[in-house]
């Protein structure tokens, strides 16, 4: 079958050993991937992560895979998370990465089979183009990284169905994927039927923009390969040499550097860092990329630098603009008129005076607070346990502070002292993920 005859051309492509681990979840995909791959003459364990999100049904794709892997003749092995996920897409692939990185080691592969195809291609492409994605990002999923293989690439979903019913193959389905809340989901279910009245080819035409992307971004890769090795000294940037590069090698230099320790990456973010650099380059300073992880310059370099304790992470906040304070975003903008107080929700007018230093950061010990509409002061601490905010959610609040003094407690409340009064001043503060 040509599905076969694609796997057997990857892994002579790949030089890939006899001892592989398949990620198996149960779903069709994975189940032909794993049934291929047994029928190959590897050595497959397959292995299976139990998220534990969906209480029965989880239970029956851990049971279903146990069973489909014994039917084989191949080694099972699985896990329960036990701990509170966030039920988040990207929480999840976080879990389920760590989980094969683990099994790699502990069945001493260097060999982990996922089972991405043509279609995952298409969607996560669309999905980055609705984003705001640039070259790099119009690339397709990598076939091969580090320990991962993905020998399905080339096949389409349609291909994957098919086999599964010419050899009698039974999968589950997780009813979590119906559900179009998840952004892949709506692209899969409501938006690519709609493009496909344009195009009923799309998934190829996809895929082909992917490979395309690849080839250009080698040369890209190529120029860029070159201006580091002038610009760069230990890991760091020169920031004098920096400053003289082309304002497209600027944004590449900085999303190569900085690019694959974001949450989230596009155009808008990777700029907010290049004109941070121009708008800093005289002074020493730095930006959060990440939790304690900051863009920082001094002493003639750009270079990351960690913080060790959390609670000392600080921001200097001196103009309007946006500040990137772990994987939120703090959004500070300049309101030219009186503003409509009605249904603010999380977003909050105030009267900032930029020439006293306003910083943005976490709860301390002693923090000072006065709520809007009241005279007198209180700790901070009173405050929130008065507005019944659960413990665990207090020491993530994003504070805007002048010393001790809490100007305003992002998505809770502001403080009397920043009211506004006239437009003079105001401006509109909200917190963006």
């Amino acid at each position: 079958m040509p599905i076969v005859n694609k796997v057997k051309n990857f892994l002579k492509e790949y030089n890939v050993g006899t001892k592989v681990i398949c990620a198996l979840s149960g779903g069709c995909d994975s189940v032909v991937m794993t049934h291929i791959l047994s029928k190959l003459g590897l050595e497959v364990v397959a292995i299976h992560l139990n998220h534990n999100w969906r209480g029965e049904e989880s239970l029956r794709d851990e049971n279903f895979s146990r069973e489909f892997a014994k039917s084989l003749g191949i080694e099972f092995y699985s896990e329960k998370l036990s701990f509170d996920v966030k039920k988040t897409e990207t929480d999840a692939r976080e879990a389920r990465y760590l989980f094969f990185k683990s099994c790699a080691e502990k069945f001493n592969s260097k060999y982990v089979f996922l089972a991405h195809n043509k279609n995952d291609n298409a969607e996560t492409l669309l999905y980055r183009v609705i984003k705001g994605t640039g070259l790099k990002g119009l690339c397709s999923i990598p076939k091969h990284r580090d320990i991962f293989y993905r020998p399905l690439l080339d096949v389409t979903r349609e291909e994957i169905e098919a086999y599964a019913k010419e050899n009698n193959l039974k999968y589950v389905n997780d009813s979590s994927n119906d559900s179009i809340k998840y952004k892949r989901n709506f692209i899969r279910k409501e938006i690519l039927p709609l493009v496909k009245k344009i195009n009923p080819d799309v998934i190829c035409a996809l895929n082909n923009l992917s490979q395309v992307a690849n080839m250009q971004y080698e040369i890209v890769l190529n120029g860029l390969n070159k201006a580091k090795e002038d610009i760069f000294f230990n890991d760091k940037i020169i920031l004098e040499k920096y400053l003289l590069l082309s304002e497209p090698l600027k944004y590449e230099i900085i999303n190569d550097f900085i690019g694959a320790d974001l949450k989230y990456r596009d155009f808008k973010r990777i700029k907010s860092y290049v004109d941070f650099i121009e708008k800093n380059k005289t002074s020493t300073s730095k930006k959060s990329i990440c939790k304690n992880l900051f863009l920082e310059i001094s002493n003639g370099f750009i270079f990351k630098s960690h913080l060790q304790d959390k609670n000392m992470l600080e921001i200097q906040i001196s103009q309007e603009g946006e500040y990137a304070f772990g994987d939120k975003t703090v959004v500070i903008e300049k309101i030219n008129s009186m503003p409509d107080f009605k249904n603010l929700k999380d977003a909050h007018f105030a009267n900032l005076d930029f020439k006293k230093p306003i910083t943005l950061r976490t709860r301390r010990d002693g923090d000072i607070f006065k709520p809007y509409g009241m005279s007198g002061k209180m700790k901070l601490k009173d405050y929130l346990i008065n507005k019944k905010i659960p413990r665990q959610n207090r020491e993530n609040l994003l504070l805007l502070a002048q010393g001790k003094e809490i100007l305003c407690i992002l998505g809770v409340q502001i403080s009397q002292d920043i009211k506004v009064n006239d437009s003079k001043n105001c401006y509109l503060i909200k917190i963006t993920e």
